[in-house]
This record gives C-alpha cells, structure tokens and sequence, in this order.
C-alpha cells in the first residue's frame, strides 16, 4: 500500500472558524488584518449562494439594520450569531468545526466586507 500524504493545517491563516457551540472565532492573522483590538464591534453580512460570510468594523460599516457583534478578548463572536451563519448556510453544528477562508475585500454599495468562504471538508484532509 503506497504512503498517502497528510495535510496539517496551516499555522497563521487568514481564515473565521464556526465551532460546535455555534461561536464564530477570528484567527489572529484575520484581526491583525482588520485592525481588531479586543471588545469591538463588527457587523456581519451572509451571502447564502456563495457561501460567504463577510465581516466589517462597526464604526467603519454604515449598514441599516445591522446588529453588530461583540468581539472578546480571544477573537470570539456571539454564539448567536454563529447559530445565525450556520441556520442560513444549512451547515450542521453537530459536524464543526467549519472553516471559512479570507478571499479578500468586497465593495458592496460603499460597504467594504472581509469576505470569507467556506471551505470545503473534503478538500481539508484530516487535521492532526
């Protein structure tokens, strides 16, 4: 039987992670790049056709009827919010965690989102 490669999850991604207990965490390399300091707000949007989460700074993003999130001190979001991704992405906490890749800045409407893909399990391999 030929040796079968294993991936190991890259250290130091740009990516959000949504867990099992329906919290949504930003790696650190994603705060760095948004200016992130701990106890700030962010609102976030969902594209439900792309799978895609984006993400803004509050006092950045004027966006009506938005409710922005408190982030904690270890980059953690509201579970609620996290429920919220996964019930309108049709993901399935009880399989997290689910991850969503930074694909770069979107401009919608003088809005700039940090926009981040989910990633498909599959392709992930298995994590050490």
């Amino acid at each position: 039987m030929p040796f079968e490669p294993i991936k190991l999850a890259p250290r130091g991604t740009n990516r959000i992670t949504l867990d099992k207990l329906g919290r949504v965490m930003l790696s650190k390399r994603t705060r760095v790049e948004m200016k992130l300091d701990p106890y700030q707000y962010i609102v976030a949007a969902i594209d439900v056709d792309k799978k895609r989460v984006g993400l803004a700074k509050q006092e950045l993003a004027k966006v009506p009827n938005a409710t922005a999130v408190k982030m904690d001190k270890r980059g953690y979001l509201s579970p609620r919010l996290g429920r919220m991704i996964a019930d309108k992405l049709a993901l399935n906490l009880d399989h997290a965690p689910h991850y969503f890749e930074y694909i770069g800045r979107i401009d919608e409407g003088g809005v700039y989102w940090y926009g981040f893909e989910l990633v498909d399990e599959s392709a992930l391999g298995k994590f050490v």
